[in-house]
């Protein structure tokens, strides 16, 4: 088993939105075991069932990183939103050029399929099975 260590810091300045500013960090320790994939990049269309992301273990819970690179082959700027959803169509998010996730997935066979909204999207992501 391994350790995975993430830490998520959330931090603005009161600018016009209110007084108070925010500023908080998390960190959290996370057992992964054998089964994950590094960072690792693939070009999504917008055919979801053709960019599914879903470790071998199926049925185990696993934490997923995707970042949305701003690009459509690496150089190529696109603004189109990237759509992060379970097999099955089911949308639960939607990313910005250059915004990431970082999320548990599972609880069942669950699969994450990344979506283009239109034309085609460089997307980066990794994932670490649940030790």
């Amino acid at each position: 088993m391994a350790t995975l260590k993430p830490t998520l810091t959330l931090q603005s300045d009161a600018g016009d939105l209110s007084s108070d500013e925010l500023n908080f960090t998390v960190t959290d320790s996370l057992t992964i075991g054998q089964d994950y994939r590094a960072i690792a990049r693939t070009t999504v269309s917008t055919v979801g069932a053709s960019n599914i992301i879903q470790p071998t273990t199926t049925g185990a819970t696993y934490y997923l990183y995707v970042k949305h690179t701003g690009t459509t082959d690496g150089s190529t700027a696109t603004t189109e939103n990237l759509g992060v959803e379970l097999t099955g169509d089911v949308p639960f998010g939607v990313l910005a050029a250059g915004e990431f996730c970082f999320i548990p997935i599972g609880g069942g066979s669950f699969g994450v399929q990344l979506q283009a909204a239109a034309g085609t999207i460089v997307a980066e992501y990794a994932f670490f099975v649940k030790g």
